[in-house]
């Protein structure tokens, strides 16, 4: 049990770091962290196991060709550098390919234009639905602020290319209500 609890303990707390730390953290940052573990884990490692490394004589015939092996992976990895460097070769890029024409699509004054049409004919219906609304009309009995309910809807409808005839309305908005 001892061993257990502090075990937990240190496993909550690096969730926790991972969490809502390392999401925050730069790539820099992290290698940095991952430098500085690797160090102390190779040191903390080397003390815990260093008389079972003393003990271990395998190795001990292989030390003297470890500078002529590391001497000859340096010359290698620099004759490789040097011909890497001055190859004139070039990174295949692929040519882009060509847009077809699109033939469908309005040009930018047909769509102005279409634009412009339809929020004139929005502020004239929404002009026209307010003046008929404050208008002293009392003949109809209300039914005037009905009728200009149902011609702005109809008047927005027909300037954004609904077609009424398709789709008439039983109601009006004004009478859902």
């Amino acid at each position: 049990m001892e061993f257990f609890i502090p075990g937990l303990f240190i496993f909550l707390i690096a969730v926790l770091v991972s969490f809502f730390l390392v999401p925050k953290a730069t790539p820099m940052t992290a290698a940095i962290l991952a430098i500085a573990f690797l160090t102390y884990g190779v040191y903390d490692h080397y003390q815990l196991f260093a008389s079972e490394y003393k003990l271990s004589t395998w190795q001990e015939g292989l030390k003297i060709y470890a500078p002529f092996i590391m001497v000859g992976m340096i010359i290698m990895y620099s004759i490789y550098g040097m011909i890497a460097f001055f190859t004139g070769g070039a990174v295949p890029v692929p040519s882009m390919p060509e847009m077809p024409i699109m033939s469908n699509v309005p040009s930018l004054n047909q769509l102005s234009n279409q634009m412009t049409n339809t929020f004139t004919n929005v502020a004239n219906s929404i002009g026209n639905a307010s003046s008929n609304i404050f208008s002293n009309n009392k003949g109809n009995n209300g039914s005037s602020f009905k009728n200009s309910i149902t011609n702005f809807a109809n008047n927005l409808g027909n300037s954004l290319g609904f077609n009424n005839n398709e789709n008439k309305l039983s109601r009006s908005a004004a009478e859902v209500i």
